[in-house]
């Protein structure tokens, strides 16, 4: 990179201690921003003490609106002592935030870049979630986001192609990541029994829906079959289901769910609503699991067909029957982590993506 840039990312959620896939993200990818001149501003419900970071409290969405003066003064002060100040957004949080913002600072910064890192197409997750009227709003926001900021990611050339479709604009693929660990050194949970693991909030109400499905619909057929083997579940304090072969462990600190996903037979995923690409899918991907999904479970996914680890099906009993045939497989396959390792490095992906559009 020729210029000497400052980075200013802006979160509308908290990222700082990730307790989702979208903050894990956002928060991976700040550390992963290849320039020292950086600072995160993030709305939060929680004060937050982390080096770099501008922690602005919030306790509603509406509290999320009045708070918004306070950021654009807050960015604009920051940006006065900058050169080639670059402001991104993060697109895990309705874009109607976004809009405001970028519509009260665009006048008053007249240096800046905007880049907005989507991590949706959020209008097809609000026609879905939402009313006809935010919805609408929805696609109205995005649509002149796209067509404002200098640069607008997707998170796969799949979603790239519908941001053309509905928006006609050509958006730069920039694909979600993890930080890579050490995957050898990391010790694997053992039990007296084999377990399959599922993980994810059920306050998504996608996640909510797959465990259904694990625990009513597919988990009675396993174990009708073969009683030894359990269904783990992480990132969430209580759950709404009882049965004898599943274990909630609760909310995990990375280096703990690590440690559970290594030890898993088989990572399952039945999820049948879903958007951008999942940071549960691609974590199973760099530990060289196998997993048995559905169709919606490796959406914007990049995988490679050579490898048969992945066992994909929307039909609960033929899910069943795969989990019971694959309950021996290898637990880490060498080879195909050092692959998937390879291609969602986030320090790696961050790199190139600077390296492309700021040279």
């Amino acid at each position: 990179m020729k210029k000497k840039y400052s980075i200013i990312l802006i979160s509308f959620f908290r990222v700082t201690n990730p307790y989702s896939g979208a903050s894990e993200i956002s928060y991976n990818f700040f550390k992963s921003i290849p320039i020292k001149d950086k600072k995160l501003i993030q709305f939060s419900e929680i004060k937050q003490n982390v080096k770099n970071v501008k922690t602005i409290k919030v306790n509603s969405k509406i509290s999320k609106f009045l708070k918004l003066k306070e950021l654009v003064n807050f960015t604009l002060n920051y940006c006065k002592t900058k050169q080639n100040p670059i402001i991104i957004i993060e697109g895990a949080s309705w874009v109607g935030y976004s809009f405001l913002f970028y519509y009260y600072i665009k006048k008053k910064i007249t240096n800046a870049k905007f880049i907005y890192h989507s991590h949706n197409i959020e209008y097809l997750l609000r026609k879905q979630k939402n009313n006809f009227i935010i919805s609408l709003l929805t696609k109205y926001f995005e649509n002149y986001i796209c067509k404002s900021f200098d640069i607008f990611t997707s998170v796969s050339n799949f979603d790239k192609k519908k941001i053309k479709r509905i928006y006609n604009i050509n958006s730069e693929i920039f694909l979600n990541g993890i930080n890579i660990p050490k995957i050898k050194s990391i010790k694997e949970k053992k039990f007296k029994f084999k377990y399959i693991f599922f993980c994810g909030s059920i306050e998504y109400m996608p996640n909510k829906q797959a465990l259904d499905i694990l625990v009513n619909k597919i988990m009675p057929i396993v174990n009708k079959i073969d009683s030894n083997i359990n269904l783990v579940v992480s990132g969430n304090k209580t759950i709404p289901f009882n049965n004898k072969n599943l274990i909630n462990v609760g909310f995990l600190s990375k280096n703990e769910f690590y440690k559970f996903l290594k030890g898993a037979s088989i990572f399952v995923n039945p999820m049948q609503t879903a958007f951008g690409s999942q940071v549960k899918m691609i974590s199973a991907l760099v530990f060289g699991k196998t997993i048995v999904g559905s169709e919606k479970s490796i959406l914007g996914l990049n995988i490679n067909r050579k490898f048969n680890n992945l066992l994909i099906t929307n039909n609960n009993q033929n899910f069943a029957n795969l989990i019971l045939k694959k309950i021996n497989s290898k637990k880490f396959d060498v080879k195909i982590s050092k692959f998937y390792q390879k291609k969602y490095s986030i320090k790696k992906i961050t790199l190139n993506f600077f390296n492309k559009n700021l040279i």
